[in-house]
């Protein structure tokens, strides 16, 4: 599970950074989170791609969703032929189409515009689901959690002592079927597999003010991608435009049990003096924090 920060500057672009885009690869599925103008160039600047599987909004202001129409023109250009998934809060199915045709034709290639919710998961794989989150922003915005299936692990040892040796029997018991000995005993795979380990979590809330439905659905991230525009000395406008400061980020955080945070979505006043931010994240949070700019990228490890 590798995190890229691809645009991490706050409501307009600069001449340093573009506006919100984080990149994905979850288990070889690369998915951005946001999608700000400018983020198709970005992608292939830091080593990643625009050819992704899946696009994420969570709400239709400029500098969140104003790249979809490049990336779809791109991939076109590219001769694209498996789909595009595009996902976007329910309300706003249409107003995702409009955006594309707006700004060019629709493409030959399949784009599916998928209406997602907070009541179920917008992604469900084998291995990962991502679930979004009202935040207290726009009518219709959401932060998004990325979850990793929790793991058992395969205990050999206590395997062999049931009488299963190392082989096909193994790969049954793993995948969640019954086995029989060689003396005709049923061994289940509960009685072979550890207590379930819970995965990783990655959370990105989006533009967001500091909520307690906020800090639950942050709960024991690996990290937490927070939107953290201001520092303490802007907070009246942070709380006037619904945006975060960077400590209000580090008290979600510490709240929440998060691992580390990423603050993004930064102001371009802060730039060149993000460790302003930080600082004051540090006041309030003990785990590693990071004012992530343009082209960071970090591996989630598992627990």
């Amino acid at each position: 599970m590798r995190v890229t920060a691809v645009g991490t500057s706050g409501g307009v672009p600069t001449s340093q950074y573009g506006t919100s885009c984080i990149y994905l690869n979850l288990f070889g599925d690369r998915i951005l989170f946001d999608c700000g103008e400018g983020s198709q160039q970005r992608l292939m600047r830091y080593d990643s791609s625009p050819n992704v599987d899946a696009v994420f909004i969570t709400h239709f202001h400029a500098d969140h969703a104003l790249g979809v129409p490049g990336i779809v023109q791109a991939l076109e250009m590219n001769e694209r032929q498996r789909p595009l998934d595009i996902y976007v809060p329910k309300q706003r199915t249409q107003r995702a189409k409009r955006l594309i045709t707006g700004a060019y034709e629709w493409p030959s290639y399949s784009v599916n515009i998928h209406g997602y919710n907070s009541d179920e998961p917008a992604i469900q794989t084998e291995t990962y689901r991502i679930q979004a989150f009202k935040t207290p922003y726009t009518d219709y915005s959401h932060g998004l959690s990325v979850l990793e299936e929790n793991k058992r692990e395969f205990l050999v040892e206590k395997a062999r002592s049931l009488g299963i040796d190392p082989g096909p029997k193994y790969g049954k018991l793993q995948n969640g079927h019954a086995v029989e000995t060689d003396e005709g005993d049923i061994i289940k795979p509960e009685e072979i597999l550890s207590d379930p380990k819970p995965g990783r979590k990655i959370v990105y809330t989006g533009d967001t003010r500091p909520s307690s439905d906020l800090v639950d659905a942050a709960s024991n991230a690996s990290l937490l991608i927070y939107s953290a525009m201001f520092g303490e000395e802007h907070s009246e406008r942070a709380l006037s435009t619904g945006h975060s400061t960077a400590t209000e980020a580090a008290q979600v955080a510490a709240k929440s049990g998060s691992e580390t945070l990423w603050l993004t979505h930064i102001s371009p006043r802060y730039e060149d003096n993000e460790q302003a931010l930080e600082s004051e994240a540090r006041e309030e949070f003990r785990g590693d924090v990071v004012a992530v700019r343009d082209g960071d990228s970090t591996e989630i490890t598992q627990n």
